[in-house]
Parts: C-alpha cells; structure tokens; sequence
C-alpha cells in the first residue's frame, strides 16, 4: 500500500492569499501547503480521497497516471473545489471514475456541482463520465475489489467521512470523537489525522494537539501523521514537541505500508 500526501494544508493553504505566512517559516518548503488530500495506491488501483481546488496542480506535481475511484468526506470548498477538473479527467483518461459520498455530502454535491449530475436513465457505466455513488455513514463497502471501513466524525454543523482500509486510517476535519466509533482506529500501523488547530485549543469544528495526544494513548496507533495544517503550525517548531510516533505531513509526502 503506498499513501501520498497531495495535499497538507487547512482551508485557506499556505501561503495564504497576497503571500501570507502569519506564523509559519517561509523559508521551509514543507511549510507550503495545498488542500488537504491524499491518494492511495494498492493492488493497481488508485484511490482519491478529497478533490480540492489545487487538484490538478497536486496531480501533475505528482506524476499521477491514472485515477479509479475518489471518496469525498464532506462538502466544505476546500475537500470540493476541484471535482470538476474530475469530468475532465474522465474524457482524458478515457474511462468513468466513481465518486462516493455519504448521503448528507452527496447532497451537498448535488448543490455545488448539479451540472455534473445527471438522470439516472442517463448514466451509462462504459461512458467516460462521473459516476456517483451513496455510502453509508458507518460501515463497509468494497470498491475496485478493495473492503474499505467508513464512519463519520462532528465537524462544525455536519459530519465528515473517515476512511480506513487495512491497517491504516484516514480523519479530516473533526472535533471530537464519535459516541459510536467502535473499534475504527484501533491497531493501525498508521493514522494520518487532521490537527488544523496546533497547540491551541479553540471551539472552530477541529482538532489540536491535545485532541491528538488523547487518540494516541486511547488507540496506539504505531505511527501518526498529522495534516489540514494550518498557519499556527510551523513545521519546525511543532515537529520539536510532538510526542514519539507522531510527525508532522507535508505536501508529497510517501508512506508504504
């Protein structure tokens, strides 16, 4: 399994618009920060999770090739804004590509990009379109023969998809842990987690490090990244004072698993 970091950054990236860097070293490339995405390679199948508004910059950077399925974990611009560079794709790479998303963000979907929709009397499977598809909020589904687990945490007003597949598991966007989370982030080799707020805690719809520091003594996970980094978040300094199993991602960042 290969996971790469597309993208590191909170909503509004790094710089930020007119070159602002508030808090953070400009001087370190691994404080500039895209959307935050990542793709996962396994068994010759490639898996988007999140779409946003630098996607095609992040796949280029990237040399990706090829792309079979995208999960969206909820609705906000910044997990969105590139879906339609997706259609696009589609006609390029000269096959359809499934999105999938819970009900309440395939909803939101529909709201943003309902152009893209189209009647299910319309949709041919061998078409070079997008093809959208429901999960459910909690629980299994297989896509391109790979079982993947799904659950969703409190972010702001609505919830945002995880993902997890194997050993490994993937939270954007969340502000506590979920009443009914199970088993869903116990014995990962890896967890890459939203940590947007750094070492302060503020009522914003995400997480900090102290949020972090708890998962990791309630689930030990073996390695822990952390990602939708935001201005608060100096590579270099937070990196000096995370607990051991924890870093700091940054765009184009390999993990092999």
């Amino acid at each position: 399994m290969k996971i790469t970091v597309l993208g590191s950054g909170s909503a509004f990236g790094l710089p930020m618009i007119f070159n602002t860097w508030k808090d953070v070293n400009p001087q370190n490339p691994k404080n500039e920060r895209s959307r935050a995405s990542i793709f996962l390679e396994e068994d010759g199948k490639s898996i988007l999770i999140d779409a946003g508004p630098e996607l095609r910059m992040q796949i280029n950077r990237n040399n990706i090739k090829n792309i079979d399925a995208v999960f969206i974990t909820h609705a906000h611009y910044d997990h969105i804004g590139g879906i339609p560079d997706l259609s696009r794709a589609t006609k390029i790479l000269n096959h359809h590509i499934d999105i999938y998303a819970n009900e309440g963000t395939m909803a939101g979907l529909k709201e943003n990009f309902g152009y893209l929709f189209k009647e299910s009397a319309e949709v041919d499977p061998e078409a070079e379109d997008l093809i959208w598809r429901v999960i459910p909020n909690k629980g299994k589904f297989v896509v391109c023969g790979l079982e993947f687990e799904t659950t969703v945490f409190p972010h702001h007003h609505l919830n945002s998809s995880a993902f997890r597949y194997k050993n490994f598991a993937y939270v954007t966007d969340w502000q506590a842990l979920p009443n009914d989370l199970g088993d869903f982030l116990s014995g990962l080799d890896l967890l890459i987690i939203e940590c947007n707020n750094g070492k302060v805690p503020e009522n914003n719809g995400h997480s900090d490090l102290g949020k972090i520091k708890e998962i990791k003594e309630k689930f030990q996970p073996k390695r822990i990244a952390l990602s939708h980094l935001s201005w608060r978040i100096d590579y270099e300094e937070i990196s000096k004072i995370l607990p051991e199993g924890c870093e700091l991602s940054y765009d184009g960042m390999v993990i092999e698993l």
